[in-house]
């Protein structure tokens, strides 16, 4: 964690609220909601540990290169996995989720571990910075190329945050940010695999008007689905 933040980690913010609730459970006067607060609080900082725990091990197997393999993979069931998988969360919010896909996509050769969990990182954060609206999964193909993106209605991001949201542990001062629990290292992760599958992140926003993340990857030649 950065060293300012020593003092309100989540461990320590989550032992308190454990141990908290441990004197509340014990105490006749504690209400249901002081209860309740405890435990929600707890909870919230379990989560951020756990997508903590998950996105170190993302980058921890990229600078392994644990994963790393290439294999052929279709960009239909590419999509249709993604969608599947986060549709759920996206309708949670009541936020729409949009698949947008041209005819006859073909394959790709690259790493499907690492290029999952690129996409998976656009989306995830697709739907947690937008309150309203829509997100859109869509696969371009033109010219032996095919373009990934994500795009949200979301809160936007800065001229000034969008040469600084892929370092390390960088969140920004949007106080709609800071709202959300990130950890801080989703996009430093996602830079790292778009490295290791030879691709660059294009990063289109505007403050209050959403964002659209994308890569292009080259289409093998011969095959087609």
């Amino acid at each position: 964690f950065p060293s300012h933040d020593t003092r309100s980690t989540p461990i320590a913010i989550s032992e308190g609220s454990i141990s908290n609730l441990q004197v509340l459970l014990n105490h006749q006067n504690a209400t249901k909601s002081m209860i309740v607060d405890s435990a929600e609080t707890a909870h919230e900082q379990i989560v951020f540990l756990a997508r903590m725990v998950n996105d170190l091990s993302t980058l921890s197997r990229a600078e392994r290169n644990v994963g790393g393999e290439q294999e052929v993979i279709s960009l239909k069931d590419l999509a249709n996995k993604l969608y599947s998988e986060y549709e759920p969360d996206a309708h949670k919010k009541k936020l729409k989720f949009n698949l947008d896909l041209s005819h006859n996509l073909g394959t790709v050769t690259t790493s499907r571990l690492y290029l999952e969990e690129l996409v998976q990182n656009f989306v995830t954060n697709a739907i947690k910075y937008t309150k309203t609206g829509s997100i859109t999964l869509s696969l371009k193909q033109q010219k032996g190329k095919v373009t990934i993106a994500v795009k949200d209605t979301g809160i936007g991001i800065s001229k000034a945050d969008q040469s600084k949201i892929f370092g390390k542990f960088y969140r920004s001062e949007d106080y709609r940010t800071r709202e959300t629990s990130g950890t801080g290292l989703g996009l430093y992760v996602a830079q790292k695999l778009a490295q290791k599958i030879g691709v660059k992140i294009n990063l289109v926003s505007r403050l209050n008007f959403g964002s659209t993340f994308s890569i292009t990857l080259n289409v093998d030649e011969t095959k087609t689905t």
